[in-house]
């Protein structure tokens, strides 16, 4: 126990605030238990369509300590059987519990090193949990014969005794299949110095996984893995109706609609947030916030109000953030399916908070620096990949755990497509001296193929489709969930062509939204839509860890001599002298050897100019290491291409896909290729700096 005056203080200055917290529960009625408010609750709701299947609803009442750091307060869950099983255990995440100390999976996964500047020197008021007071039963069918009887801490993933991520709760008798339970949980979460997407700054408080959260009970048992350093999350979808008291100079954002909102004598104000068919709730608050508003409309899609919570030092950005919200509402709405909750917050987050680029249902973080050049596209790019979250991560809802890619793939593939549309390609950028920004504007970064050079660096490492904290790493993890199924998904709109690309993407989303599809259902779409079956591209790409490297070898066109030696009675000897006649027309003999350099196989075109003009285009299966084609023309080769159109944009090293067959006068054609290569390795070593930063 610490003997500091200081800390003496605090917990005066805690059991004063503790008192005065009972008091107002007390007359506000905050802390009986309260019924659960249900899909359609009198005045939060109007008749909507229920777009879920609604298996849990939370109701949470919360009061922030922004001193001690501290979230306190109460759930009543609400859980649906909807499996065909009695259950009698019940899984739950403690996110938080990840920040509780050095022995946790997720530190130990990061190598005890990068929550904050230093694990091991990390003070005692920078650690967070979730602490679990009391769990019971209070309403369920049999509520009479049911009661919590026993709490254990998990872990599903490991071996690791000491993480306290997953918490199991038993029950000495099962609920049936098809029933109800509720519970009321009362728990304090201690909220960690900024880390990995959640935390405190000063006086900005990010709060997401903040609450005991019920896992996904699927196939016969419950889907909840532990915190991992690389994994994200999953969950059920349903109803919060989320009450949080803070200090009222504090502005606060949060996951749905502000439905009340009430000030207390103790200079305390309670927000009432409430919203359907969701996964998750995370908010924010700070007294530095600017607070703005704008409506989206569109004439094809719904209206959507936006919130904008703005740092006084970034206000500079605000028609940069409010467009960049926009163009992403617009084109991911007319591309694949509309946005369908009345609003959404957008969050400019706190320096060095390490919640920036962050996604929540209908609640987001954006990110940008002191100084924003406008031709870098920050904070444009974080904040339509947030946005576009809310159509995979928010309403399609893979299980991030196990299938990462299908997510964040999709999504970085969709961002890059809005950015093509929407913005002029964004140029490189270096910051040296502090901070200071040096953009380099003559080195643009291609919305199509910005993501080579770290699949160049990364691709091998593993399989794109495993689980996401079994990658070898956190290098092999980025490029397996954003940037390698970003290029698979280019490469597979050139396949298909951006019509049908976009048709298969729209059936997907609009066939599984709110339903957890996996990765065979993704494939399974794109064969039905496309009319083929694409299972060599997929096992190429998804189920595989080669790269993909096609160029041209060699290619020759050599004279074809005349005619010397001995032949058989049909073809005539040669003149001694080795003159040509006047009536000889010269052939040549032209060699085009292609080359597979890596070890992923894919069916390419071969395309041969010649000097008169005339084109030749060859299909090659793409299966052996290497083809040679041999042709006997009246002209010369002037240059041969392996796949000229750029279907194969997974391709790693574009600048061998081409290869000249002769000189120019002057400056010859393989300078000018031997140039490009230089500019090409230039972009892509910059761009590793970037993916780097």
């Amino acid at each position: 126990m610490s003997t500091n005056p200081k800390d003496s203080r605090k917990r005066c200055g805690w059991w004063l605030f503790s008192l005065v917290f009972l008091c107002c529960s007390c007359a506000l009625g905050l802390s009986a238990p309260s019924q659960d408010t249900g899909p359609g609750a009198p005045g939060l709701s109007e008749d909507r369509p229920i777009l879920s299947d609604r298996i849990v609803r939370y109701r949470i009442e919360v009061r922030l300590d922004p001193l001690e750091k501290i979230v306190k307060g109460h759930e009543f869950l609400t859980w649906a059987n909807r499996s065909d099983q009695d259950l009698e255990d019940f899984c739950f995440h403690l996110y938080l519990n990840a920040f509780k100390n050095n022995r946790s999976t997720f530190v130990r996964e990061n190598s005890f090193r990068s929550l904050w500047d230093s694990v091991e020197q990390a003070p005692d008021h920078y650690w967070g949990y979730t602490e679990v007071e009391s769990i019971q039963v209070v309403a369920s069918q049999n509520v009479s014969r049911r009661q919590v009887i026993n709490l254990s801490y998990i872990h599903p993933d490991d071996d690791n005794q000491e993480d306290r991520s997953v918490l199991m709760v038993h029950l000495d008798n099962p609920l049936p299949s098809g029933e109800e339970i509720q519970f009321r949980i009362d728990f304090e979460s201690k909220l960690p110095r900024g880390a990995r997407r959640t935390g405190w700054s000063e006086d900005y408080f990010f709060v997401a996984q903040w609450f005991p959260k019920i896992g996904v009970f699927q196939d016969g048992q419950w889907n909840c893995h532990q915190y991992h350093q690389s994994t994200e999350y999953f969950a059920d979808f349903g109803v919060y109706d989320v009450s949080l008291t803070v200090p009222t100079n504090f502005v606060v954002g949060a996951t749905g609609r502000r439905v009340e909102q009430q000030d207390h004598p103790d200079g305390t104000t309670t927000y009432r947030y409430y919203q359907e068919d969701v996964h998750d709730f995370a908010w924010t608050a700070s007294p530095r916030f600017l607070e703005k508003r704008r409506p989206f409309t569109d004439p094809r899609l719904p209206e959507v109000e936006i919130t904008l919570l703005l740092l006084p030092e970034h206000e500079d950005l605000e028609e940069r953030y409010f467009t960049a919200i926009q163009n992403a509402l617009h084109y991911y709405g007319s591309w694949f399916g509309a946005y369908p909750y009345e609003t959404l917050t957008v969050v400019d987050p706190a320096y060095r908070s390490s919640t920036s680029g962050m996604e929540y249902p209908t609640f987001l973080t954006g990110g940008a620096n002191f100084w924003a050049p406008e031709k870098v596209l920050s904070p444009e790019g974080v904040t339509i990949h947030e946005v576009g979250h809310q159509w995979w991560y928010g309403m399609v809802a893979n299980n991030e755990f196990e299938e990462s890619w299908l997510d964040e793939g999709l999504n970085s593939w969709s961002e890059a497509r809005v950015q093509k549309y929407a913005y002029e390609p964004s140029r490189f950028m270096r910051r040296l001296f502090g901070g200071i920004p040096f953009v380099f504007n003559s080195v643009e970064i291609p919305f199509e193929t910005g993501s080579l050079a770290s699949l160049r660096r990364g691709g091998q490492l593993d399989v794109m489709t495993r689980r996401a904290w079994e990658y070898l790493g956190r290098t092999s993890y980025r490029v397996n969930s954003y940037s390698k199924p970003e290029m698979i998904l280019w490469t597979l709109e050139r396949w298909l062509g951006e019509e049908l690309m976009l048709e298969a993407m729209s059936t997907y989303f609009q066939r599984y939204q709110f339903k957890h599809p996996t990765t065979r259902d993704f494939i399974e779409t794109i064969n039905e839509i496309a009319q083929q079956d694409l299972g060599w591209f997929f096992e190429q790409t998804f189920f595989s860890s080669e790269l993909v490297d096609y160029g041209i070898e060699s290619a020759t066109s050599v004279k074809i001599p005349d005619p010397k030696g001995v032949f058989d009675e049909s073809q005539e000897e040669s003149p001694s002298t080795g003159e040509e006649t006047e009536d000889t027309e010269e052939q040549y003999l032209t060699e085009v050897v292609v080359r597979r350099f890596e070890g992923a196989k894919f069916p390419v075109e071969v395309l041969m100019v010649f000097e008169d003009g005339e084109e030749i285009r060859e299909e090659w299966d793409g299966q052996d290491r290497w083809h040679r084609y041999r042709l006997e023309k009246p002209v010369r080769l002037r240059y041969a291409v392996v796949d000229p159109e750029r279907k194969l944009l997974l391709d790693i090293d574009p600048t061998n896909n081409s290869h000249y067959a002769k000189e120019e006068e002057g400056f010859s054609l393989a300078t000018r290729k031997w140039a490009a290569k230089w500019l090409f390795w230039l972009q892509n070593l910059l761009e590793i700096f970037a993916f780097v930063a």
